[in-house]
C-alpha cells in the first residue's frame, strides 16, 4: 500500500453548458448535518464545480458495482475529519463524475478547512478492480503512475471561520475575511491530485516538481515546492500568471485574509502533468452567471493550507 499526502484549492469561459466530454464536478452535501452549506456558500461552491468542470476534458469510465464486483468509497468524514472515516458501500459513480462530499466542523485553534481524494476498498474480476482503481485511465495503474482517476473525495470548511462568500466571482469587489472561492478551488485541485496523487509524487525529485508541461510553463526549469517536509505546495517564491496578470500561485501554501487567488498557469500545468486533460492553463473563472450544480491555518491574516494522509487500498 502506497501512502501520498494530501492538502486540501481557472482565459473567462464564456459558455455555461458543459461539454459532453468534460468533467462533471458534484459537490454533495449528504453529511452536512449542521445544515452549514445554505444558498451563498452552495453558489460559490457551483461556480467551483464549473470551472473545474469546463476545464478538464478527460473522459472517466464508470464503476458500477454488481454480483461479485464490490466497491465501497472510504472518505474522511466532512464533519469530523481527523476522528471518523465513512464507508459507503456499493458505491456507484456515472461516467465522468467527480462526487465530492463537503461539511464544516468547529476546527481547534485557527484552522480553516481540511480536504483531499477518498480512497477505496474494491474487490472482484480483474477487469472491475483495475477500472475501479483508474476509471479506465491506464496511466493510473503503472509502476510510475503518470495518470490518476480518482472517485471524488472530501473538503471540510472551518464552521466558525469568518468567510466571504461572493455569489459572482467573476468581479472582484473589496472584502474583509477569508475567500471561500479561493479556499474551495485551492482543496478542489488537492481533490483533483495536486500534492496528492500518486503520479504528483511520482514526478517530484528533491525540493522539485519536474512535470514536463510545468517546466516548460516555468521557462524550462523544474519548479520549486515549498520547502516543509511535504512536497505538496508550490513555493511562494514562485510567480504564475491569472488574468493576465502574476500571481503566486493558488496551490502555494500561503493565502491572505481580504484577497481573491485563483488559478495560475502553472497550478493548471501541474495538473496536466499528473494526468488530467487540460483544455486551457488560463482558465480562473466561470461566466458570470454560474451553472446551477483545505486544512488551513490563519497567521497573523495570512492563510496556510496544510495536508492529512490519503490511504490507497
Amino acid at each position: 500500500m502506497k501512502k501520498s499526502l494530501i492538502a486540501a484549492s481557472a482565459v473567462l469561459i464564456a459558455t455555461l453548458s458543459v461539454p459532453a466530454q468534460a468533467i462533471d464536478v458534484v459537490f454533495d452535501y449528504t453529511y452536512d448535518s449542521a445544515g452549514f452549506f445554505t444558498s451563498d456558500k452552495r453558489v460559490v461552491l457551483d461556480q467551483v464545480a464549473q470551472v473545474f468542470s469546463l476545464n478538464l476534458l478527460d473522459t472517466l469510465s464508470a464503476i458500477t458495482p454488481s454480483g461479485s464486483n464490490a466497491f465501497t468509497a472510504r472518505l474522511y468524514n466532512p464533519q469530523d475529519p481527523f476522528g471518523t472515516e465513512l464507508q459507503i458501500n456499493n458505491f456507484s459513480i456515472p461516467e465522468n463524475e467527480i462526487r465530492i462530499f463537503v461539511g464544516s466542523h468547529a476546527f481547534s485553534g485557527q484552522t480553516l478547512g481540511v480536504g483531499g481524494p477518498g480512497f477505496q476498498s474494491v474487490s472482484g474480476s480483474t477487469a472491475f478492480i483495475n477500472n475501479a482503481l483508474s476509471r479506465g485511465e491506464p496511466g493510473a495503474l503503472t509502476q510510475v503512475e503518470t495518470d490518476f482517476g480518482p472517485w471524488g473525495g472530501s473538503i471540510s470548511f472551518g464552521a466558525n471561520v469568518n468567510w466571504y462568500f461572493d455569489s459572482d466571482v467573476s468581479t472582484v469587489e473589496g472584502f474583509s475575511g477569508f475567500d471561500f472561492y479561493t479556499v474551495a478551488m485551492h482543496e478542489t485541485a488537492h481533490v483533483f491530485g495536486f500534492g496528492t496523487a500518486d503520479s504528483w509524487f511520482d514526478a517530484v525529485v528533491g525540493d522539485t516538481f519536474t512535470g514536463a508541461v510545468t517546466t516548460a510553463t516555468n521557462g524550462g526549469a523544474a519548479v520549486a515546492l515549498q520547502a516543509d517536509n511535504t512536497d505538496a505546495h508550490f513555493a511562494t517564491s514562485l510567480s504564475g500568471v491569472a488574468n493576465g496578470n502574476s500571481q503566486i500561485p493558488l496551490l502555494s501554501p500561503f493565502i491572505p485574509s481580504g484577497q481573491r487567488r485563483f488559478m495560475t498557469n502553472l497550478d493548471w500545468a501541474a495538473l496536466d502533468d499528473i494526468g488530467w486533460e487540460v483544455a486551457s492553463l488560463q482558465a480562473t473563472v466561470p461566466a458570470p452567471v454560474p451553472e446551477p450544480r483545505t486544512w488551513a491555518m490563519m497567521l497573523g491574516g495570512v492563510m496556510l493550507i496544510g495536508m492529512m494522509a490519503r490511504r490507497r487500498a
